[in-house]
């Protein structure tokens, strides 16, 4: 019996901070002093507390504020131009009509493309404005909604912007932080599991057995989500 690995390094910053409580949980449930973890438990429970924090801090200054409300005029966009399409599905006139369904097969490929993480949907936005303004610009102008794509593209173009300005100096040091946080938090929980490792194999795994299980349970829930997530990116990509 042993403690899986987890795939730390590739969690995003909640998952990562989650499983990392969740461990912690179950360390004050079974108790530090059960499982003998007193030498290296301080510096994981500091380290969780000090990634708590840069994740608020991220949270706060790249998920809101500017980046979001660009992010909802975009949504906006989008959305308008559904209700464009929807609409002149029901146009008096039949290549109107005909433009529209061929859209709407188009839009319908990229069904909740508003609710994508901030980075997937500007991704997803260009190869989106790529096929309106290419293979379907026909459709595109018959149905009248080029100034949308238009608009679409400047959304889209704003909200790269601010991601990549990050506003001021001191938001653009908020990632750097939380990757010295994450390495910090990594490096107390790996030596907490390589702790309960060695005293399983030297004082056997009667004591350490229910406590390993869970953890493991926890482990393999992120990793399958982990591993889903990848899946589905690679389908996308195809």
């Amino acid at each position: 019996m042993e403690i899986l690995n987890a795939r730390l390094h590739d969690f995003r910053n909640e998952e990562h901070f989650n499983l990392h409580a969740e461990v912690n949980d179950l360390i004050v449930r079974f108790t530090v002093e059960a499982l003998k973890i007193e030498r290296y438990y301080p510096d994981f429970s500091s380290a969780l507390t000090a990634e708590a924090e840069a994740l608020d801090v991220v949270q706060k200054s790249i998920f809101t504020g500017p980046i979001a409300d660009a992010d909802h005029t975009r949504d906006n966009t989008i959305l308008g131009m559904e209700d464009m399409v929807d609409a002149a599905l029901r146009h008096f006139k039949s290549d109107v009509r005909d433009a529209a369904r061929r859209l709407k097969i188009v839009f319908d490929s990229f069904d909740g493309i508003t609710t994508k993480p901030y980075d997937q949907q500007t991704a997803a936005t260009d190869v989106l404005t790529g096929e309106l303004e290419g293979k379907y610009s026909s459709d595109t102008a018959t149905v009248g909604i080029t100034d949308w794509v238009n608009e679409l593209k400047a959304n889209n173009q704003a909200v790269k912007d601010l991601v990549g300005e990050r506003y001021t100096d001191e938001t653009a040091k908020t990632p750097l932080k939380m990757k010295e946080a994450r390495k910090q938090l990594d490096d107390a929980y790996r030596n907490v599991a390589k702790l309960v490792d060695c005293l399983i194999f030297v004082e056997g795994p009667e004591t350490y057995e229910a406590f390993v299980k869970e953890l493991n349970k926890r482990i393999e829930k992120y990793n399958t989500r982990l591993s889903q997530r990848d899946g589905r990116n690679a389908e996308e990509e195809e």
